[in-house]
Parts: C-alpha cells; structure tokens; sequence
C-alpha cells in the first residue's frame, strides 16, 4: 500500500514537470494568481477599507478552514479519520493610520479527533498591535509564538501538514499563549524580545504558571543573494518558574534554534537545527530537519522533509505528532521521519490541496511504551480568507 502510494506522488510530480516546459527564471511560488473570479470572492469579507479614514482604515472578516483525512499503519496500531482540523472565525481592523491593529479569532472544535464537537472551543489570536515604525513595534495579548521555523508564519501558510516533532516537543497543543512581544528592523537586521505567561486556558489564563522569555535575531539576506526569501534566524527561549500548573513549554528549561528560509526561483529549502534542554533530569534533545522543495509549476509543488532527533536519555523523545498520537503515546531517544508532499495551490496558500505520506520510526527507549514504527497518509483542504 505504502509503495503504491509512494508511486502516485512519484507519477504526479513526473506529470507535473512534463506539463510545466522551461522553467522560469524567478518564480513567484504559491502567490495567489490573477484569477478574476476568486479576486471576487476573496474581496467578500473585506468589509470597509478607506486610507484617507485618519480613524479607522480597514475592518475585515477573517478565518480559515482545513479539512483532513488521514490513515495510520503502525506497528503499535492503525486509525483512520476524516476531521474539521481547524475551523475559525475572527475579525481584523487597522487604526490610526495603521499604527494599530486588532485581532480577535475564535476557534471551534467541530467534527475533530481529539475532543467533542463544540462550536466555541477557545480564543486563539486576541490581541492589539501598536506600530510606531518598522524598527519598533508592540504587540499584547494571546498569539502564536515564533520561536523556530515552524512557527515563523501560521498554519495557513504551512506547507506540511503538521509542525515538526521538535516544535511539538517544546510547545505541544497549547500553541496559542498570552504575552507581550517587541520587534523591528534595522535595515536588513530583524529582532524580537517577548515573555509569555506558561499558564494558559480558553482565554487569557491564570497568570500562576511562571514565564518564559525569548529573543530572536535575523539577517535578510535576500537581495545580496538575489532570492525571493532569504531569512537566516536565531531564537534562545529560557522558561522559569514552572509549577504544578504550568502546561506551555513544559518540557525544556532553555532552547536555541538556528535556521534559514530560501526561496529562489522554482526551489526553496529549509534547514533547521535545534536544542532543547530538558527539565526534571529527562535529558537533552538535539533535532535536525531540512525540507527542500521545488515548483513543479506555478501552481504545483513538490516536497521533502528529513526529521532527525536524539535524545541524551532512553526516553527522552516523548512526542510524536496529531495522527500518530491517536494509536497511543511512546518513548524513545531517537526519531527519524521523511515526509514526501504535494501542494497544488489553486489560490496561493489561500485555496490549496494537499497530499502527503510520512514514514517515521521512534526507537531507543525503555518500558512497554518503548518504541514505534509508522506510515501515515494524508489528504486535505486549505482554505482562509
């Protein structure tokens, strides 16, 4: 099945290339191209937009929806589901001049594998941005951080399906979290300073759980390398004070994160190194992933992803991703994933489909939770406005 299913990808892309003649010199890859029609229907939730407004210059309805299918064949099991995996529902709006800007998205929890159908299941983003140029800007409230690669951009513009199993490691499922964030651009230098509260719930939490602090450095490097993207980053996070009711970064005391994001004509490529230093005598956990991709063409993309992990304990590696979870929870000290997708982008990262086949193995640890071996096929559907 599996071999069959690595064949498709193979027969797909092999089609894809034949369709796409000479390659282009610059690539714009998955931008929303000019399609009259979807320009209209994207243009539907932008409610109000005046720039000559000095009050209020922009109010639109936002959200995104994701529909999966997936299947699991694994040595500890198998499962298959077809789930909403996000559905939410917000607003967005620009003040004074655009200095401010106000988010506030709900997130809902129908049709999902780990939890009932709810409508409200949390609020995600709810917070308020002040900008007072491009070297300095504030942002207070709940959001995502973005510490590593995987967290660089939201989910709507992920090219996999799920986060890598570092990222999962560090924050878990509790990935939207209060706190406030500072940062700007000297040119081609970017930094970023936060601290965040490590207690939250379906809103802003207790505040009781401890902090965590992080600071990021970037350098922009794509003009002098003539790409479309070129962002080396640096990120440090140093969690303190947890407790018995800490649940966000639960699982390392200090963390560093290296990485680049290229993209440059029909190629782009994502190498990322990490380390986590574990709490409570569970030992260290060193990752590396890189994920070259290629455009087939303007619309259709091709994709790797190597996870490599080692722990410096037996059962150091705790944490395997969303599907794999749902045949039980193991251990280990070493994990290794491939990831082989599929993007077509029918409207850049707005409108796409997805299809991906991941092998991962988890060995190493001790007990009878020790170890697991996994195929797991995905299927889904992208969409956000």
């Amino acid at each position: 099945m599996k071999i069959r299913a690595l064949a498709v990808i193979l027969i797909i892309a092999t089609a894809g290339a034949l369709r796409a003649g000479t390659p282009e010199a610059v690539v714009e890859t998955a931008e929303p191209k000019g399609d009259a029609l979807l320009e209209k229907v994207w243009s539907i939730p932008k409610l109000y937009r005046d720039d000559h407004n000095p009050v209020i210059e922009e109010f639109d309805f936002i959200g995104r929806f994701q529909e999966d299918y997936f299947n699991v064949d694994s040595n500890r099991g198998s499962t298959s589901f077809f789930e909403i995996r996000r559905f939410r529902l917000g607003v967005d709006a620009f003040f004074a001049e655009r200095h401010i800007e106000v988010e506030a998205e709900v997130d809902t929890a129908l049709r999902a594998d780990h939890s009932p159908s709810i409508f409200y299941n949390r609020m995600t983003n709810l917070w308020v941005r002040f900008e007072a140029n491009e070297a300095f800007g504030l942002r207070l409230g709940k959001f995502q951080p973005h510490v590593g690669y995987d967290r660089e951009f939201s989910n709507n513009y992920l090219k996999t399906f799920e986060r890598g199993f570092f990222d999962d490691q560090l924050i878990g499922t509790t990935d939207y979290i209060t706190g406030a964030e500072a940062s700007g651009k000297f040119g081609h230098f970017g930094y970023l300073a936060a601290v965040y509260s490590t207690d939250v719930d379906r809103e802003f939490g207790q505040f009781d759980g401890g902090q965590a602090y992080h600071a990021e450095i970037n350098y922009d490097f794509s003009k002098p390398w003539k790409a479309k993207k070129a962002l080396w980053v640096l990120d440090y996070l140093h969690a303190d004070g947890k407790n018995e009711n800490t649940n966000v970064f639960t699982n390392y005391r200090n963390v560093l994160i290296t990485y680049l994001d290229l993209e440059k004509g029909r190629f782009s490529l994502a190498p990322q190194f990490a380390y986590g230093e574990k709490v409570a005598g569970k030992g260290d956990v060193y990752s590396l992933q890189l994920m070259p991709g290629y455009m087939i063409t303007d619309k259709l993309e091709f994709l790797v992803r190597y996870q490599l992990g080692l722990a410096s304990e037996s059962n150091g590696i705790s944490t395997l991703n969303r599907q794999q979870k749902t045949v039980g929870l193991f251990t280990g000290d070493t994990y290794n994933a491939c990831y082989l997708g599929l993007n077509y982008y029918v409207y850049g990262h707005r409108l796409k489909l997805m299809f991906g086949e991941e092998y991962a193995r988890l060995s190493g640890g001790t007990g009878p939770a020790a170890g697991y071996t996994g195929w797991t096929t995905l299927i889904g559907l992208r969409l956000f406005f």
